[in-house]
């Protein structure tokens, strides 16, 4: 669906302005042309970066069939790229958060897991989803975890993390299905993203949480901001993580730094 949408932006819009209907017309500076007009629109440089590299891999793509005789993209500058912090929830925000779930049903402790998997483990949203019930290694308190591009890792939770599984196993015995998902509805179905996303914002709304965006990522980088400040060192929150590169864990070590600074203006000799 992604490059769906992004292919057929450029279709429209080599079809409308150039009358291009084939790939062998497309030039270097066509498609310039159509990042350019991406940004004259106002479209985010974060979008336009994506949207580059999603063309990219497709021309990539077609010159290795043989589909077209060179790669244009070869010749098109990646577009800069404003990073924007998604600024992560404090102690008090994550317990306040936490309180708003009962753990005596069984709703309550899978919604109680799936939260403690994103701020105790950083999983993503789609790996937790996936999450198999054979992928819960109690013994070695770890998580076997399919990640982007399908790279397995496996990764360790505390023991707040393993009374919820433990509670929530129990229950998870008592529902219907042949399903081997870990996280599923009540009536033993897989759930979709956007049931997560609802919960964790209505969560955060009936928590009073203020000034910072409620959802599963913003999770993800408390938890990795919060390792960060406890004293975790990048690389093994790169390898938690899940990252190819240091880049982003860079950004976490950033945001937790800010907290030294800020600490010192207050409290300075």
């Amino acid at each position: 669906a992604w490059y769906r949408q992004i292919l057929g932006g450029l279709e429209r819009f080599l079809a409308g302005r150039y009358e291009i209907l084939h790939m062998e017309e497309i030039v270097p500076s066509h498609i310039r042309a159509y990042l350019s007009e991406q940004k004259a629109r106002g479209i985010s440089s974060e979008t336009t970066h994506r949207t580059y590299c999603g063309l990219r891999c497709f021309f990539k793509f077609l010159k290795r069939d043989g589909v077209i005789p060179s790669d244009s993209m070869l010749l098109v500058e990646k577009p800069r790229r404003e990073r924007h912090l998604i600024q992560p929830l404090s102690s008090t925000q994550v317990l306040a958060l936490l309180d708003q779930l009962e753990s005596r049903s069984f709703l309550g402790l899978r919604n109680r897991l799936a939260m403690l998997l994103m701020l105790d483990s950083g999983l993503r949203l789609s790996e937790i989803l996936t999450l198999r019930q054979c992928d819960v290694d109690m013994a070695a308190g770890a998580l076997l975890v399919m990640g982007k591009g399908r790279k397995e890792r496996k990764v360790p939770f505390a023991s707040v993390t393993r009374k919820a599984l433990e509670s929530y196993l129990r229950m998870r015995e008592r529902i219907p299905t042949d399903s081997g998902l870990l996280i599923v509805s009540q009536y033993g179905q897989r759930l979709t993203s956007r049931h997560i996303q609802l919960l964790v914002r209505r969560l955060g709304r009936n928590a009073g949480i203020q000034g910072v965006r409620v959802s599963p990522h913003t999770l993800r980088h408390t938890c990795a901001t919060q390792y960060i400040r406890n004293g975790g060192d990048p690389f093994s929150l790169q390898a938690i993580l899940g990252h190819s590169t240091l880049e982003m864990v860079r950004i976490y070590v950033n945001l937790a730094n800010r907290d030294v600074y800020d600490q010192h203006k207050k409290f300075s000799p």
